[in-house]
């Protein structure tokens, strides 16, 4: 019989995946043990935030993910929060979270591009549209 495969990561991820835990880290790590984010206002998003890079001719894509992100709404203005585990200290991890914000920004961007693009929106000069890589 073959031996079950234990990770770690995924064990951390659906552990914090549970909005009551979600919430009570948040609150008690960033807010001082004050309720401010609510388990019940938190909705879970997409983690995938790969994408193509592209430069001119040049391409590359790059496949990443997050672990476990949510978002909660507060009128017409929106919180995301995420998390990533990890078992050692691993300096480079700030420049790892801002690859990923800049990957989700960019997949955001091309999306309300592409969707102003359908709408038959017409682009200022200075914004570039779905197709076109600046």
């Amino acid at each position: 019989m073959k031996k079950a495969t234990i990770r770690p990561d995924v064990i951390f991820k659906n552990f914090w995946r549970e909005n009551d835990r979600f919430a009570s880290l948040f609150n008690t790590v960033v807010f001082g043990g004050k309720e401010v984010i609510k388990p019940e206002e938190l909705s879970e998003l997409d983690t995938d935030v790969s994408n193509v890079m592209e430069l001119g001719e040049y391409k590359e894509t790059l496949t990443r993910a997050r672990d476990v992100v949510k978002r909660a709404a507060y009128g017409v203005d929106f919180v995301i929060m995420g998390i990533e585990n990890q078992s050692r200290v691993h300096y480079g991890m700030p420049l790892r979270v801002m690859l990923y914000d800049s990957l989700g920004y960019l997949k955001e961007c091309r999306e309300i591009a592409r969707q102003h693009q359908k709408n038959g929106d017409k682009a200022t000069p200075d914004e570039p549209a779905a197709g076109r890589r600046e």
